[in-house]
């Protein structure tokens, strides 16, 4: 306990010149006050606890500055830089994962169309190149149940599929224009050229329909009983 003559505790009290306000601001002065050892202990651990917490803070941070291996706090700089590496790559990762796309291949093999699609405007018609050889359609092994056609286009109008037949006659063929009415496409004009009483005249007709440009539906026609 310090003494009740110690000089602040003296020249503050002259000051005042009241007795209750230097018991108040200086319990020690008091008689029944006393002061316990436990309290006195549990500061200086706290303040010991703090002050080595502070100093080895201070050398693990001054030693993932310098960059040296050997020095204390170097490992968990290494720890922390691996981790943020880590997570930057997974981040990466994902991204590239969500961004790119799913790609599949698919390989369709179709001999003839399923759907007819009618042609309402008549840009889509290519102009066919002049040919004088004219296409001549063979008659051997002729195919008793019938007979085939190769139909270039079906149109909407009646003046475009006679201009398309006009421009496959130019080139050897034989086209003709067939007239038909369907339920929710109306009347519609189909060009076809043939009849081609074999396959093999049928792929010759074909092929060459294919280099002028046209994409042709295959069709065969039964011969009535």
């Amino acid at each position: 306990m310090p003494p009740e003559s110690y000089w602040p505790t003296r020249s503050l009290c002259s000051v005042f010149q009241h007795r209750a306000v230097c018991d108040q601001m200086f319990p020690w002065r008091r008689r029944n006050v006393r002061l316990r050892p436990g309290r006195i202990v549990s500061a200086t651990f706290t303040l010991a606890v703090g002050l080595v917490v502070g100093w080895g803070g201070t050398v693990m941070y001054n030693g993932m500055k310098s960059g040296d291996p050997d020095r204390m706090g170097a490992g968990l700089k290494q720890l922390f830089t691996d981790s943020q590496e880590s997570e930057v790559a997974n981040v990466a990762s994902k991204r590239a994962t969500s961004t790119d796309p799913v790609r599949a291949s698919f390989e369709f093999y179709t001999v003839l169309p399923d759907v007819e699609r009618v042609v309402s405007v008549e840009e889509t018609m290519p102009q066919p190149q002049l040919s004088k050889e004219p296409v001549k359609q063979s008659v051997k092994n002729q195919d008793s149940d019938g007979y085939y056609m190769l139909q270039v286009g079906s149109y909407s109008k009646q003046s475009i599929a006679e201009k398309m037949k006009e421009n496959l006659a130019i080139t050897g063929f034989e086209p003709a224009i067939q007239r038909v009415n369907i339920q929710g496409q109306g009347q519609l004009f189909r060009v076809q050229v043939g009849p081609f009483m074999t396959m093999g005249s049928l792929e010759k007709a074909n092929r060459k329909l294919e280099q002028m440009g046209f994409k042709t539906l295959w069709l065969k026609v039964s011969k009535r009983p």
